[in-house]
């Protein structure tokens, strides 16, 4: 069921009291370090964090997809079947595709509340269980101007929000926060990205080097998927473009390309999930906000396995 606005959730029942050891600009800071030292996450050129992850076999993924300020299908997702048991054990660990702020319905978009209380959240659930919790950068991961919806300018309208409330200096470390990202997980037998593969592919070093390849980061973040069959548009991208990206990437051709940010047409509607993404085999779009029945993609014994958290199925407001 969709969250009303201006209620707030608990990210986990397990979670119900965080440690508070840390706050503001201190919390954001510790976050930015912890995700910097994510296992897996390899080195650019210049020897800071880059954009790349290979994600450990040893760990079990819960991928989860676009959440929009929804902290209600956050914590169902976490305290799933074994989900929360599976972290604190290290058996698992979250890769989350981005996109966790702002509110996507229709008449709530310009509510940044929701958005402060997940961005919290998430902080502290990178702090808490550090090299347990992969946040890749969405579209929504920024305060750019360029960032909008239904007219309304949700990059803009949140950072308007932390400055009154939390301050220059903490409104300043989130942007760092945001630029500090990853874009790309490589796992055993599946890569993850936000939005979608770079035209003409990307490679690995592209990838690790991203802060030198701006647009290869922008189409990342913010290409969509051509469900028409044609000619792909520059904001679109199509089958070539994934087969190039595997085989750039020097993985399988039946290599699991799970995304984002996408809209969910088809029969993904009734869960969050697109499967098979206009028949492209082993593509994937995953949707975990509003709307959706918090689903989420996890890998037991090699397989992917489409998983939901919640019972009710609601009908489908927006997806993007």
């Amino acid at each position: 069921m969709a969250q009303k606005s201006g209620t707030k959730s608990v990210v986990s029942s397990k979670l119900s009291t965080p440690k508070k050891d840390l706050d503001g600009v201190e919390l954001v800071e510790q976050a930015i370090n912890v995700l910097g030292a994510l296992p897996g996450r390899l080195l650019d050129d210049d020897g800071r964090p880059g954009g790349l992850v290979l994600f450990p076999e040893t760990l079990r993924p819960i991928v989860i997809g676009d959440l929009h300020a929804n902290n209600e299908n956050l914590s169902l997702i976490l305290d799933h079947e074994s989900n929360m048991d599976d972290i604190l054990s290290g058996k698992a660990a979250c890769i989350m595709l981005g996109d966790a702020l702002h509110d996507d319905r229709t008449g709530f978009m310009k509510d940044m509340d929701t958005s402060m209380d997940i961005l919290e959240a998430v902080l502290r659930l990178i702090v808490k269980f550090p090299g347990k919790i992969y946040y890749l950068r969405g579209n929504h991961d920024t305060f750019d101007d360029r960032l909008r919806k239904s007219g309304i300018s949700q990059g803009v309208e949140m950072k308007k929000m932390l400055l009154r409330v939390k301050g220059v200096e903490y409104t300043a470390a989130v942007e760092r926060l945001f630029e500090s990202l990853p874009v790309f997980v490589i796992g055993d037998g599946y890569v993850i990205t936000h939005a979608g593969p770079p035209h003409g592919g990307v490679s690995r070093d592209e990838l690790i080097n991203i802060k030198k390849h701006p647009e290869t980061l922008h189409q990342l973040m913010w290409t969509r998927v051509n469900e028409f069959h044609g000619n792909p548009s520059l904001k679109e991208y199509g089958e070539k473009d994934i087969r190039l990206a595997l085989e750039l990437l020097d993985m399988p051709g039946d290599t699991q390309f799970i995304v984002g940010h996408n809209p969910i047409w088809s029969d993904g509607n009734k869960v969050g999930v697109w499967l098979n993404v206009i028949g492209i085999q082993n593509h994937h779009i995953l949707y975990s906000g509003y709307g959706s029945a918090a689903p989420y993609i996890t890998f037991i014994d090699g397989k992917m396995t489409v998983k939901t958290a919640a019972i009710e199925k609601p009908e489908v407001y927006y997806y993007g």
